[in-house]
C-alpha cells in the first residue's frame, strides 16, 4: 500500500470513529433563566439552561428546606442546537419550615461529564399576607394530640441562614476534601448548609492526606442570608 492510499485508510477510519464516538464539548453548563413562585407550604420553580454537554443533575439548596433538593434530568430534556444542548425542567419544592421574606434559594446544575455550573442565586419574595395564611394551614392541620408548637419545630419568627463553601484547589477537592459545621454532616465543595439559625458557626475541614486543611473559621450569618466563602488547602 502506497503512502497516500495509507493516509486516505487512515482518514477513513478516523472519521468513523469521530462518527460512533463523538467528542464531549469543554465547558460548564450555564443557568439562563430561573422563576420561582411561592405556594404556601411548597415553591414551584422553572429553570432553564445552555449547556456544552447534557445536563443531568440540579441541585437546589434553599431556605425552609432541611435539604438540598436532587433533581435527576432525563437526557431527553437536552435540546440539541448548535451550540450544545439547551433545556428546561419545573421542579416543586415542599418546605420544611415556614419562610421568611424574603426566600433564598441556590441553583447548581451538573452535566454528563460531572461538569458542575456556577450557583446561581435568587429569591421568592413572601407576603405578609401569605405568611400569616401558611401559618394558619400549619396550625388547623396539626394533630389534635400534638401541640403546634412541638420540640425542635420551626416555627414562624425564627430566622435562619445559608453557608456554601468551595473548597480549592480542585485537585483537592476531588481528592475527599469535605467541610461541616458544628459538628454537623460533611459536605462536598459547593453543597450547601441551609436552615443555620442567624448568629456565629464554626466551620470545620476534613483532613486529606499531603495536604494541609484550612484552620476552623468563625462566620456570621444573617436572617435570609447565603454566605459563599472558599476554604483554601495547601499543599505539605
Amino acid at each position: 500500500m502506497n503512502r497516500r492510499a495509507y493516509f486516505v485508510s487512515f482518514l477513513t477510519l478516523v472519521l468513523v470513529i469521530l462518527a460512533f464516538n463523538p467528542l464531549q464539548a469543554v465547558g460548564k453548563p450555564d443557568v439562563t433563566s430561573h422563576e420561582a413562585t411561592f405556594l404556601g407550604n411548597a415553591v414551584d420553580m422553572h429553570i432553564e439552561w445552555q449547556s456544552p454537554n447534557p445536563v443531568i443533575m440540579a441541585r437546589i439548596a434553599m431556605a425552609g428546606k432541611a435539604q438540598d433538593l436532587i433533581v435527576n434530568v432525563d437526557l431527553f430534556d437536552n435540546r440539541r442546537n448548535p451550540s450544545g444542548y439547551a433545556g428546561e425542567v419545573n421542579v416543586t419544592v415542599h418546605l420544611d419550615s415556614l419562610p421568611n421574606q424574603p426566600l433564598n434559594y441556590v441553583i447548581q446544575l451538573e452535566d454528563e461529564l460531572q461538569i458542575k455550573s456556577t450557583l446561581v442565586t435568587g429569591k421568592v419574595n413572601v407576603s405578609s399576607s401569605q405568611q400569616t395564611q401558611h401559618s394558619q394551614q400549619s396550625l388547623t392541620t396539626a394533630p389534635a394530640s400534638q401541640s403546634p408548637q412541638q420540640p425542635g419545630a420551626k416555627l414562624d419568627g425564627q430566622q435562619f441562614g445559608t453557608i456554601i463553601i468551595i473548597i480549592n484547589p480542585s485537585t483537592v477537592a476531588n481528592s475527599g476534601a469535605m467541610w461541616r459545621v458544628e459538628n454537623g454532616q460533611w459536605k462536598k465543595s459547593e453543597e450547601s448548609h441551609s436552615n443555620l439559625p442567624v448568629g456565629s458557626h464554626t466551620i470545620e475541614y476534613k483532613d486529606v492526606d499531603n495536604w494541609i486543611k484550612p484552620e476552623n473559621q468563625t462566620v456570621k450569618i444573617g436572617d435570609g442570608q447565603t454566605l459563599t466563602l472558599k476554604g483554601i488547602y495547601k499543599t505539605k
